[in-house]
């Protein structure tokens, strides 16, 4: 079973030792592209230098796979990711602006995401290897915590109150937040997917 393959792959996927000849980028902490986001004058942020705890703890079900359009569509559930980085952030939340550069640190749980692969074939050394050539991403995020040090040019009282309005309405800033996330996160899985995918023939990941 394609699910039971990848969940049993999850230990190897975290330190990015796939085999002792096979090495990818480690999942614990995984690195993610850096998130922008630009809703217009009232909402402009930045977020780089992103390292995320947690995706290795990933399960995957309700797999559907097209082999003859090499098409495959599943869910992942995330518990709970940890991140720490960089932000730049100029914002307008409901009546409140809030800006700021410094570092970041947060946690969002409970995250389903559903995950979509298109995929191609292609031809090396005479034989048929697969690799992805869109990876689409939706996510939904229940819940979420940020702490953004500097706020109002590190205003100490400011920055508490800023930090404590955007928990309070931590919707509406992860709904803002998500496009981007979605942007990353499938670069990034895009990436580690083809790697692996490399390393196999066609025939052998499915074998006839």
């Amino acid at each position: 079973c394609v699910t039971e393959s990848v969940n049993d792959l999850r230990p190897r996927l975290a330190t990015g030792k796939i085999s002792d000849e096979f090495r990818i980028p480690p999942l614990e902490p995984l690195a993610l592209s850096t998130v922008n986001m630009d809703r217009g004058a009232e909402f402009k942020a930045t977020f780089s230098e992103l390292l995320v705890s947690g995706p290795s703890k990933f399960k995957i079900d309700n797999l559907k796979v097209n082999i003859e359009k090499l098409i495959f569509d599943f869910n992942i559930f995330l518990p709970k990711l940890s991140f720490k980085g960089k932000y730049d952030l100029k914002i307008k939340l409901l009546l409140l602006n809030i800006a700021g550069v410094g570092d970041l640190t947060g946690v969002i749980e409970n995250n389903h995401a559903r995950v979509k692969l298109l995929c191609e074939k292609y031809t090396k050394d005479g034989q048929e290897y697969m690799r992805v050539k869109k990876l689409l991403v939706r996510i939904q995020i229940e819940k979420g915590r940020f702490d953004m040090k500097d706020l109002f040019r590190g205003d100490p009282v400011l920055s508490q109150a800023g930090n404590q309005f955007i928990n309070e309405n931590s919707r509406l800033f992860l709904d803002e937040l998500t496009p981007g996330l979605e942007r990353s996160l499938s670069d990034t899985f895009k990436a580690t997917a083809n790697e692996i995918m490399q390393q196999a023939t066609f025939d052998e990941i499915f074998p006839a």
